[in-house]
């Protein structure tokens, strides 16, 4: 059973927006058991899905661009849906990325073809790991979770619910590494099928968790005062214009944020996805080796992740970010060297630990920038200026990898991660201040 990091008892930090806390409560759990539902399938393809389309014969340079491609959508959208997410609620643009995850892998299941194929990797972010998140529907999800804790407990929980993620991505890696055992039922490309019904699935029935989750009740309610307000107003302009603007210091702040982590995302971008395919072309191992690594990765960078919400609690989230990426940084230099699969292997175990383990330490910080109305707009800065870049990533790393250069990649991403753990210290130094259960982040106010 799931469990839900430990909240504060009822009465002793009420939250302002609802009244019900035991329905929260239970909100935050159907939110979070999705979420490794979700991360089931991306783990699975995260192992599998370039390996797949290789077998297919797609061009490494061509795996890379599709892998960007969708990448590329899903940022465009994040921001517009953070955006109407505030005004018109969190729930609408979570269900509707689930659907739209059902019908691609329905359509991957039943067909090969390169169009079709295509198009539904796009939609469905196939082979990206995005360990349980909801692509561009991923700001209005952070805020709604924002929504339903306390503001001093923020970094704890965000930091479980990146755990669960990893969890889920986790379990969907070992489901890869079974691939042998049925491959001789089907054989070829026709044994990756199977990981498509499995999104199917597991999409189904997030869809029926989904329905049983209230929308937030402050998003509900600024969406009911809004639409009021701009009744005479056209659709478009409503959905852009949003409560009262943003201050200097916001402004700022998420400025800041967005060129710093564009740098994060794009050294992701030139490693992570193809890192399957690598480990594939480098070593010639297959589904059964890789996967199993990828199992113990995301196990161990689960437990990184909490680790590392229970030193933000202590320490504050900054330092805590900035001390275990510059380590990962160094490790991330030795990775292309090693002659030995397995020793790469433990490596990128311990490297992704520390650098994957600060996710949801980084969205927390995010959300409580600004404060509770615009949390929406801050979650899609946050995640479309590491995705952005990010999805640019795979398609450079595609062309490296095709024309034989199997290091130059992780030596760029390790210049440019080192550059955000520096300048991510020096930017939010001021931000970083152990969480305390006082008062005033008894009442959610944002950090200032």
């Amino acid at each position: 059973m799931i469990r839900v990091a430990k909240y504060p008892k009822k009465g002793l930090m009420p939250l302002p927006h609802e009244s019900n806390w035991e329905a929260q409560r239970r909100d935050v759990l159907l939110l979070q058991t999705t979420k490794v539902l979700r991360s089931l399938g991306q783990g699975a393809l995260l192992v599998t899905f370039a390996i797949y389309l290789d077998s297919l014969g797609w061009s490494a340079a061509a795996i890379g661009s599709l892998l960007a491609a969708g990448g590329l959508l899903h940022s465009l959208l994040s921001l517009p849906v953070g955006i109407a997410s505030d005004r018109v609620g969190r729930k609408i643009f979570v269900v509707a990325n689930e659907v739209g995850l059902l019908g691609a892998a329905v359509a991957a299941l039943l067909t090969a073809n390169p169009w079709i194929l295509g198009a539904a990797s796009i939609v469905g972010a196939f082979g990206r790991g995005q360990v349980g998140m909801v692509g561009p529907a991923a700001p209005a999800e952070q805020a709604w979770i924002s929504e339903l804790i306390p503001a001093a407990f923020r970094g704890r929980i965000f930091s479980t619910n990146a755990s669960l993620g990893f969890i889920g991505t986790g379990l969907g890696s070992i489901i890869a590494a079974m691939m042998p055992s049925w491959e001789h039922l089907l054989p070829g490309s026709l044994a990756y099928r199977p990981f498509f019904a499995l999104i199917v699935v597991t999409s189904a029935v997030n869809l029926l968790l989904l329905a049983r989750i209230r929308d937030s009740r402050a998003a509900t309610e600024r969406a009911t005062r809004r639409r009021s307000a701009d009744r005479d107003v056209s659709a478009a302009a409503s959905i852009l214009r949003s409560g009262k603007p943003l201050t200097q210091k916001e402004r700022t702040i998420l400025a800041k944020m967005g060129a710093i982590n564009a740098m994060n995302g794009l050294a992701i971008g030139l490693t992570s996805p193809l890192l399957a395919y690598w480990f594939n072309v480098r070593f010639g191992v297959g589904p059964g080796s890789i996967g199993t690594v990828f199992a113990i990765t995301y196990f161990v960078t689960a437990l990184a992740s909490s680790l590392t919400g229970r030193a933000a609690d202590r320490s504050g989230i900054v330092r805590s970010v900035v001390t275990v990426r510059l380590l990962a940084v160094g490790i991330l230099t030795i990775i292309p060297l090693v002659p030995w699969f397995w020793l790469a292997a433990a490596l990128y175990v311990v490297r992704s630990a520390l650098s994957r383990g600060t996710q949801g330490a980084r969205q927390a910080l995010a959300v409580g920038l600004v404060s509770e109305e615009r949390r929406g707009l801050a979650s899609s800065i946050n995640n479309i200026s590491n995705s952005l870049p990010n999805a640019l990533g795979p398609m450079a790393a595609g062309v490296l990898l095709g024309a034989g250069f199997l290091t130059i990649p992780f030596y760029f991403a390790a210049a440019l991660q080192f550059g955000y753990g520096v300048l991510f210290g020096r930017v939010f130094r001021e931000y970083d201040k152990p969480s305390q259960p006082d008062a005033a982040s008894s009442r959610g106010t944002a950090v200032r």
